[in-house]
């Protein structure tokens, strides 16, 4: 037939194959929350087409998930099989990243381990695994996330034979002992103060870590560090510590970051305090200020145009868009300070960036409107920066349905009630007190000679009128003082 419609075969493509490979590479996602989703759609391309598998092998292969030990024995088999497939895996000599994750609750439901088998209680690690790691010394990042050791000397030991490492981040990292502070966190010697426990460490993410450990850490590091990413209070897992070694230190929430001149960002992730608020804002207020410039740094010191304080929430579920803004609101005169004068210079000691909101385009004014009302300084010397949309949005805030309008007409309400609740409940309390003919004659300025001339006047007539005038008098200016605030001392 003439008219027959050609082959599929001979058919051209619709797009060029490079847009396809560029949309291929697109796919994936190296956020571990992604990663299993991404790989599981770029072998599906793989399966599509001739033309698409190169590619999607290419970008599949670059980032290998190994579960179990049967996993490990399952790729060697492809690769042995396959050797083609080689050349798209990251050799050891090429390795620049290293993930270490445990498996979420949620995972290790899905996939729960044989009848009569047992979770292990920690990372097992043999004596001799730190100088095995020699051979990718060479590493510039390293994640762990959910991961208990033995005990805070493996995990050190196993920081320290990266000598290389760039970027470490943490995440709920546990140990079953605390013992002694070992000897690689150490310095060279008594008279050299120079540290080489991670000297090229430039980022650090440290989210829920043992006070003590964190605190080791962190004293161990150099003057190299530029990033910090901590969270604020800080919740490690509440594992119990098996046979201590040594008596517990007690936990110190501030941290102490003068040993980091270079340091220009500070990311604090917010989550719900359970501590009181006065003990929340003095830990944060302590860590902030040992941020500051001192006069013992030499070299890095930085000018506040340079230094970067970041607030995001550590969960967006975890809030409400007002508590939220209620917490901002709490911690706004630690960080500003709430101040009336208007000083010639600019006393912000670093900018302010307020990210990770994740909201939807309609909530991009009133999020810039709140936070510069509880940052009122730093909104005034513009050193305040807003980013309510630009984020990945991975979670949603609990009240993610309701609308601007909707919440200004719940806060319109709520004023409405307070105000009628306290008008009433002062101006009851003024009538009660007049009707006993108790006239206020210190704020009258009365002699006292003519104090009790001026008690029969209150039977004469028009007498209701001047006590209800009286009464909205009095009742207007206790209200004025009924909300006394306290100064808090400010950092920036």
């Amino acid at each position: 037939m003439t008219d027959a419609l050609p082959s599929p075969v001979n058919a051209e493509p619709r797009l060029p194959i490079e847009v396809s490979e560029r949309v291929i590479e697109a796919v994936y996602n190296d956020w571990y929350e992604f990663v299993s989703t991404s790989l599981a759609t770029l072998s599906s391309c793989s399966l599509v087409c001739r033309a698409w598998r190169p590619r999607a092998q290419r970008v599949l292969f670059e980032c290998v998930l190994l579960r179990d030990k049967d996993a490990l024995y399952g790729f060697a088999e492809l690769l042995y099989t396959s050797p083609e497939l080689g050349s798209y895996v990251r050799k050891l000599t090429n390795l620049a990243k290293l993930y270490i994750i445990g498996f979420h609750d949620d995972e290790k439901a899905a996939n729960p381990l044989p009848e009569g088998e047992k979770e292990l209680p920690y990372l097992p690690i043999h004596r001799y695994f730190p100088s095995l790691l020699t051979s990718i010394s060479h590493i510039r990042r390293l994640d762990f996330a959910d991961v208990r050791f033995p005990s805070f000397g493996d995990f050190a030991r196993f920081l320290s034979t990266l000598p290389n490492l760039k970027v470490l981040h943490c995440h709920r990292i546990s140990w079953a002992v605390l013992g002694l502070e070992p000897v690689c966190m150490a310095k060279r010697s008594s008279h050299d103060s120079r540290k080489t426990f991670l000297s090229k460490l430039e980022e650090f993410t440290c989210i829920d870590m043992g006070e003590p450990g964190r605190q080791r850490l962190l004293s161990a590091l150099g003057p190299s560090l530029r990033g910090l990413w901590i969270k604020f209070p800080n919740e490690p897992p509440s594992l119990p510590i098996e046979h201590p070694r040594v008596e517990q230190e007690a936990p110190s929430l501030a941290l102490n970051l003068r040993s980091f001149p270079c340091l220009d960002r500070l990311l604090c992730a917010l989550a719900p305090s359970a501590q009181p608020d006065d003990q929340m804002l003095e830990y944060l207020r302590d860590t902030l200020v040992s941020w500051g410039p001192s006069s013992d740094d030499v070299l890095g010191d930085l000018s506040p145009s340079q230094r970067r304080l970041y607030l995001a929430p550590a969960n967006r579920s975890l809030f409400k868009r007002e508590d939220y803004v209620a917490l901002l609101r709490t911690i706004g005169p630690v960080i500003s300070g709430d101040t009336d004068d208007h000083p010639e210079t600019d006393p912000c000691r670093a900018g302010l960036v307020v990210q990770d909101l994740g909201d939807r385009f309609e909530w991009e004014d009133w999020w810039r409107k709140a936070v510069a009302e509880c940052f009122p300084t730093l909104s005034r010397w513009k050193r305040l920066y807003v980013y309510p949309t630009h984020t990945v949005k991975t979670t949603k805030w609990q009240d993610d349905d309701s609308t601007p309008q909707d919440y200004a007409d719940r806060l319109q309400a709520m004023q409405d009630l307070a105000d009628a609740r306290c008008r009433h409940s002062t101006r009851d309390t003024v009538k009660k007190f007049l009707a006993t003919r108790a006239v206020l004659f210190s704020d009258l300025q009365v002699p006292a000679s003519g104090r009790q001339a001026m008690r029969p006047s209150l039977a004469q007539p028009g007498t209701s009128q001047a006590l209800e005038r009286a009464s909205e008098g009095l009742t207007a200016r206790l209200e004025d003082v009924s909300s006394p605030s306290q100064a808090v001392r400010p950092w920036l």
